[in-house]
């Protein structure tokens, strides 16, 4: 008997998409200006884990009853809210893990010459919760890692050491993501951010001021992610290109301006354009 023709799922891309380690948990990463080695310069790689990583970001879907219908309708499912969490098993016992998986907690590190002395509180308050915690992990297809961030991030489970001879003491901490009012009532985005590199485009770059109203001039740097990239710009609104003006220094902005910038980098694709609009009002 002939053997029937094989499917699968491989194909000429799988080998791009494939994910290929366990990954490293940061806190407070901030996506465009921090890179996995300036952030471990910077101390914000919490530490070293043991057993892999776990994100789980679940919507809570509730089927609204209809009479007559004989089971679920499109059309008619809402979600409630999200579930997101980020779990993971630190095989380092730090003060800040430790005080990170209590998640209501005080580090005193002046008052003892020898320890710091980790204490429990009895409220949670707006400092105990962590901008982000983020996972960075290694796609194969791209130089740019993928990058999961849980927003608003307290852990709440609290604090369970385990220690076995032969073995390594693991803390386990799981963090939970939690919405905020953005200062405009808005509290409907989720508390995660997941971003996906586009295989070989350059970094978007970033500017140091964000587009807005001022009362005076600023000072603009750009930066870009991907290292020995050209950054070219304009501030006419013009998308910029090969002849744009480089940038060397800080630019200064006087007067309503669209900044636009565009990373360029031989062997890939130019990256997305970064767009920023000032308006300058002056005091008067």
């Amino acid at each position: 008997m002939s053997r029937g023709k094989v499917t699968t799922g491989y194909n000429p891309k799988t080998k791009d998409h494939l994910h290929l380690n366990a990954g490293a948990i940061f806190k407070n990463f901030e996506v465009g200006v921090d890179t996995y080695e300036s952030a471990r310069a910077a101390g914000k790689l919490i530490g070293a884990t043991q057993g892999g990583n776990e994100f789980k970001a679940v919507a809570e879907v509730r089927q609204i009853e209809i009479d007559g219908l004989p089971g679920r309708a499109k059309g008619a499912e809402v979600i409630d809210s999200w579930e997101v969490s980020q779990m993971a098993n630190f095989v380092e016992t730090t003060p800040d893990i430790i005080t990170m998986a209590l998640g209501a907690a005080t580090i005193d590190s002046d008052t003892n010459g020898t320890y710091h002395i980790i204490k429990g509180k009895n409220n949670i308050e707006d400092e105990d919760y962590i901008d982000n915690i983020t996972y960075i992990g290694t796609i194969s297809g791209s130089e740019r890692p993928v990058i999961i961030q849980t927003l608003n991030a307290l852990s709440t489970d609290g604090l369970d050491i385990k220690t076995e001879d032969k073995k390594e003491g693991v803390i386990a901490a799981t963090f939970y993501g939690h919405y905020e009012d953005d200062g405009s009532g808005n509290i409907d985005s989720p508390p995660y951010i997941i971003y996906y590199p586009k295989g070989d485009n350059v970094a978007k770059p970033v500017a140091s001021v964000k587009g807005g109203t001022y009362t005076a001039g600023k000072s603009v740097t750009l930066s870009c992610a991907d290292s020995g990239a050209t950054i070219r710009y304009t501030t006419n609104g013009f998308e910029p290109d090969g002849s744009s003006d480089e940038y060397t220094t800080a630019i200064s902005i006087s007067q309503n301006t669209i900044l636009k910038a565009k990373a360029f980098k031989s062997g890939k694709a130019d990256s997305p354009t970064l767009t920023e609009t000032y308006i300058i009002k002056s005091g008067s």
